[in-house]
């Protein structure tokens, strides 16, 4: 989130509810955003967003982008594109607010959809690619946590042992209510 270079009263978009977009949306409150929206397929982890510090949730049965502005209280100043499909960075351009920032946390290992620049460069936004942290995250990371990691671990749905895990991991390839599942290599 620091690539984010967040300003004081943000309004931030998170495109995505998987544990990435949701430490976002933790890491945007506690960086000083105002307002953080969600922007998710379902609605299965709106509640994770919100204790996470989500002032609001939208799924495609609304018209979400224009929730999305209304909620915010205007255009976002950054969207985090958390979602990792095709598509996904294309949209978060074309909701940010002229001279946003696009931040791309999600994984998209097939080819995405064109755009075309020219509307961006008349919009001046800027896109962020993010892949690896500085040695200061962790530190930050660990005195956070240290200090009130309650909300984080509210995205651990599970633990479970070795041994339960090849079916646990199976049962992430469908529609599950499972947000982050831990493993106890010790149980």
């Amino acid at each position: 989130m620091h690539l984010a270079q967040l300003a004081p009263a943000n309004r931030v978009l998170v495109l995505g509810a998987g544990p990435i977009g949701l430490a976002a949306v933790f890491w945007a409150r506690r960086l000083g955003a105002s307002r953080v929206a969600v922007m998710a397929t379902s609605r299965r982890r709106e509640t994770f967003a919100m204790e996470l510090g989500a002032t609001s949730f939208l799924a495609p049965e609304e018209d979400a982008v224009a929730a999305a502005v209304d909620d915010l209280g205007g255009p976002p100043d950054v969207v985090i594109e958390a979602a990792g499909v095709p598509g996904a960075i294309e949209r978060a351009m074309q909701i940010v607010k002229p001279t946003g920032t696009v931040v791309v946390l999600g994984w998209c290992s097939v080819p995405d959809t064109p755009c075309v620049p020219a509307i961006y460069l008349t919009k001046k936004i800027r896109l962020q690619f993010s892949m690896t942290y500085r040695v200061a995250d962790f530190h930050h990371v660990i005195d956070t946590l240290e200090a009130d990691g309650a909300p984080l671990r509210a995205m651990v749905s599970e633990t479970v042992s070795l041994d339960e895990l090849p079916p646990v991991f199976e049962s992430q390839r469908g529609s599950t209510p499972q947000c982050k599942v831990m493993i106890d290599r010790w149980a």
